[in-house]
């Protein structure tokens, strides 16, 4: 009965610090330190974003749709692929395109330490230097991110965008699966996509980009697709506290404390 008593205080004193625990990050991704996920808006805007690039093939095949159809978008750029194809960038910046940083080597935040992930802005940012941007935007590698992560980019004055939509077209789906889950794009959504495969370059594009193509004809007459910094601009920024570590990263800091 002593045991039972115990037990139940103990058990009541958890649940309130899980419920104390929950409202103070809910509060907490609310503010700045927030990552970004979708914007709360009137006007018929959607971000499309893509990740992992540029590519020497892909990208400038995506930017053909993109330009056929008047669309912008936002380039989450890897900072060695931004160093190594210069024409490529050339033509994002002068098309209109917003770019962002996803890190000089695609690595996960989560796994490495506060030094280095600053050293990993600081080089994708300085590959970046020759395409000034109106906003310092950041996207994890892999969506990975803890609060140790964010704090750094928060320190450097990077808004962290996450999405709101995701069309898994790094899972290898059909063109038409994409398609179907990209059916009912709404105001304000922040669509997850991605030019490139880091690590795989060979790895084919196509079905995404026509999967982009039929996208846009389909939304184009009720639906504008504009760049991140753009659909910010026309509405409020819907925040939460993304904290996303991956099972790889997870071991890794076990093995680290029990080192």
């Amino acid at each position: 009965m002593v045991d039972e008593e115990v037990r139940r205080p103990r058990s009541l004193v958890r649940r309130l610090v899980g419920r104390v625990r929950r409202e103070a990050y809910a509060l907490l991704g609310r503010t700045t330190f927030g990552t970004i996920v979708s914007v709360s808006t009137e006007r018929p805007m959607v971000a499309l974003t893509f990740d992992d690039g540029p590519h020497p093939d892909w990208t400038p095949r995506l930017l053909d749709v993109l330009d056929r159809h008047g669309a912008k978008a936002t380039f989450f750029v890897v900072g060695e692929h931004v160093a190594r194809y210069p024409e490529v960038m050339q033509r994002l910046h002068a098309d209109g395109h917003a770019l962002g940083n996803h890190g000089q080597r695609h690595v996960r935040f989560p796994l490495i330490s506060a030094a280095e992930r600053r050293r990993e802005l600081r080089a994708c940012a300085e590959a970046l230097a020759p395409y000034p941007q109106p906003r310092r935007l950041f996207r994890p590698p892999h969506m990975n991110q803890s609060l140790a992560s964010r704090f750094v980019t928060w320190r450097l004055g990077y808004d962290v965008i996450a999405c709101n939509r995701d069309a898994t077209d790094w899972e290898h789906p059909t063109s038409e699966q994409m398609v179907r889950a990209l059916s009912d794009l709404r105001a304000g959504d922040v669509v997850l996509l991605h030019d490139a495969i880091y690590g795989e370059p060979g790895r084919s594009r196509a079905a995404m980009i026509e999967a982009v193509d039929a996208v846009l004809a389909a939304h184009a007459p009720r639906i504008e697709f504009v760049t991140v910094p753009a659909l910010l601009r026309a509405g409020r920024p819907r925040r939460k506290l993304w904290l996303m570590v991956s099972s790889r990263a997870r071991a890794a800091a076990r093995g680290s404390a029990s080192a």
